[in-house]
């Protein structure tokens, strides 16, 4: 099987992304970390699954790692205990809406709907909300952020994406890893429906041990 392509977004995208990383407050709007905390953030979208995240929080505590999950609201209300794990094991819990709408097809209205829903659940069930949002497909409108930090959301993007969902095996993950390496303050985007995350914990944790950096959740 073919390696995927690497896909960009476009100049104008990247250009707006690090215009607002310039005017905007990081506790409203992160693409990346600061360096200072010398930390590696590896961030997991989608879940919680029944299978791979139960897989990947064994793997990560196996190494002594954390990390975020931005779980989806539908998938968090089918897999309630997992959701607790989470936030048990010292993982940060963000939330990708209730049920990763398409962008061009939600408005802000359906969106702000989704949070509540989403925050309310977590309410629920660990008694707590979250600050942490990341949109579906990391697409936002002005008119969205105004509705989501009205709600207190903090929006959290990424600074570093390896495709783990369209890599045929984890060898092919760990193999883009290698040729990128990681630096302190990234942002890795990756996803706990998938089962190569799991398989190269290991090797994130010695990357990350070796270059004196930690693999830690993101800041609320």
């Amino acid at each position: 099987m073919d390696a995927p392509a690497e896909v960009t977004a476009s100049p104008l995208r990247q250009w707006v992304k690090g215009a607002m990383t310039r005017v905007v407050p990081s506790g409203w709007f992160r693409v990346r970390e600061s360096a200072e905390e010398r930390g590696i953030y590896l961030t997991f979208d989608d879940g919680p699954h029944p299978v791979h995240t139960p897989r990947l929080l064994d793997a990560m505590a196996a190494v002594g790692a954390r990390g975020t999950f931005f779980v989806r609201g539908d998938h968090a209300a089918a897999q309630p205990e997992i959701v607790r794990r989470i936030v048990a094991e010292g993982h940060a819990l963000g939330h990708h809406s209730f049920s990763h709408g398409e962008p061009s097809a939600t408005s802000a209205d359906t969106l702000a709907d989704e949070v509540r829903r989403t925050l309310d659940l977590f309410q629920t069930l660990l008694n707590r909300s979250s600050t942490l949002f990341r949109p579906p497909h990391g697409k936002v409108t002005p008119g969205k952020l105004a509705r989501l930090w009205a709600a207190g959301q903090s929006v959290i993007l990424w600074n570093v994406d390896p495709k783990d969902f369209a890599r045929a095996s984890a060898d092919e993950l760990r193999a883009w890893l290698e040729a990128h390496p990681l630096d302190a303050g990234d942002i890795v985007l990756l996803h706990d429906t998938h089962p190569h995350a799991a398989e190269v914990m290991p090797f994130f944790a010695d990357r990350a041990r070796a270059a004196g950096l930690s693999l830690l959740p993101l800041r609320r």
